[in-house]
């Protein structure tokens, strides 16, 4: 007599289906972590043509534009709400083209008042070598959306980049 528990027909097509489901769920949350780079890159490319724009015009940069020509070659995806900063010598003085103010920058990434444009930065904690200078701050960052995963799955990742340039 045939006894159906010891019926194997079959078995490998069920093993086949749920190694795919499995794959499947691999590859596509494998896509979603692909997606947050690609968007991050996408965002530092447009904080990067935005960086050489403003070096390329130091004399007469576009402070006001500077957000919208971010969020432009950026490509980010429709609805990312792309905050951009602007700030010089992070914040220590408004951004200018006339009456600049310049500043030291230290090994701890900050700034510090300095004298005169071109002067020698001196102290414990400057970037040996370095002169005071106009430091212009570009900061772009959205919120990623995961297309497949869980929004918690990323840790409400949140795609940013920065860029400083030396205008001065």
């Amino acid at each position: 007599m045939h006894d159906p528990l010891d019926d194997r027909r079959g078995s490998a097509t069920i093993e086949f289906a749920l190694l795919t489901c499995f794959f499947f769920a691999v590859v596509l949350g494998a896509l979603d972590f692909g997606m947050f780079f690609v968007q991050r890159s996408d965002l530092s490319g447009g904080v990067s043509t935005a960086s050489i724009h403003s070096f390329a015009n130091r004399n007469a940069v576009a402070f006001a534009n500077i957000p919208a020509m971010v969020t432009a070659a950026s490509r980010a995806p429709a609805g990312s709400n792309v905050v951009v900063t602007v700030a010089c010598n992070t914040g220590t003085t408004s951004c200018s083209n006339t009456n600049r103010v310049c500043a030291c920058l230290t090994s701890a990434n900050a700034f510090i008042e300095a004298s005169s444009c071109g002067a020698p930065c001196t102290g414990g904690n400057m970037t040996s070598g370095s002169t005071a200078g106009y430091y212009l701050t570009i900061a772009a960052s959205y919120s990623y959306a995961p297309a497949v995963l869980p929004r918690g799955a990323l840790g409400g990742a949140a795609v940013q980049q920065t860029a400083v340039v030396r205008l001065q």
